[in-house]
């Protein structure tokens, strides 16, 4: 039986799928990174977002540091070290979200 993105019945694809955290639609993925998606959901592996997620994983763990070694220094209270943090890992989770739908939807 082929599936629809076999066919190239981009219709009758379900509308958004859930993917490493994101609400994807595959419908407006390039035809490649919908067969690399539906293929990740076999084999893990094959995950291609991999290198933005390594990426993403570095970088807010630098930024973190970097932030929360100033405000020590500084002597910020407690509270706005941990409030600056959260906004931290907020802007990034967002501009890597942005980055990983741009590479999903070949944007």
């Amino acid at each position: 039986m082929a599936t629809p993105a076999a066919t190239g019945n981009v219709q009758a694809l379900p509308h958004r799928v859930p993917f490493r955290g994101l609400s994807v639609d595959l419908a407006r993925c390039t035809p490649a990174m919908r067969r690399s998606v539906e293929l990740t959901e076999a084999e893990p592996a094959a995950n291609p977002l991999a290198d933005l997620e390594v990426l993403e994983e570095r970088i807010a763990a630098k930024a973190a540091a970097k932030l929360a070694g100033d405000l020590l220094r500084d002597q910020r209270p407690n509270d706005e070290i941990e409030d600056a943090l959260c906004e931290l890992a907020a802007h990034l989770d967002e501009h890597f979200t942005q980055r990983k739908l741009i590479r999903l939807y070949g944007r």
